[in-house]
């Protein structure tokens, strides 16, 4: 136990070092990346699954959004002003949250499909198996010359 402890720390710190210098180097595109990627940040510590698959689905989506405004960025050399004036646009905001959305939104719905059909598929076949028991039963019991077994 204590072994995967200590080889987890590195990683924090590794983690730590990486957002550090993305923002030290990187601060237009770090606070656009941070603001745009909050529903993920929260779905990730909200998440008492902890398998974290809410924030795999959201994330795509999130990419998706961001491709733009990254572009936006990346034509005015990434500058700070520009990603000011980005953020007070609401559209970028909602746009981005709203596709985080979406990804959860496609989550729960695929979620609530697959139980759906198993539930399908398990009436189905309990149908079955009773339609066959009966079929059975009336064969047994059609047949009196048959000894009942005791």
């Amino acid at each position: 136990m204590t072994s995967l402890v200590r080889r987890g720390q590195p990683m924090k710190w590794t983690h730590g070092l990486v957002c550090g210098a993305a923002l030290a180097w990187l601060p237009a595109y770090s606070l656009l990346i941070g603001v745009l990627f909050l529903p993920l940040v929260i779905a990730y510590f909200t998440d008492t699954s902890r398998n974290q698959d809410m924030v795999r689905m959201m994330l795509p989506y999130e990419f998706a959004a961001l491709i733009h405004p990254l572009h936006i960025l990346w034509n005015d050399e990434g500058s700070l002003n520009t990603t000011i004036s980005l953020l007070l646009n609401p559209m970028t905001s909602v746009v981005g949250w709203l596709s985080a959305g979406a990804g959860w939104f496609v989550l729960e719905m695929t979620l609530i499909s697959a139980k759906l059909i198993r539930q399908y598929q398990t009436r189905s076949k309990k149908a079955e198996i009773a339609a066959r028991l009966k079929e059975i039963h009336e064969e047994w019991t059609e047949n009196p010359g048959m000894p009942e077994a005791s």
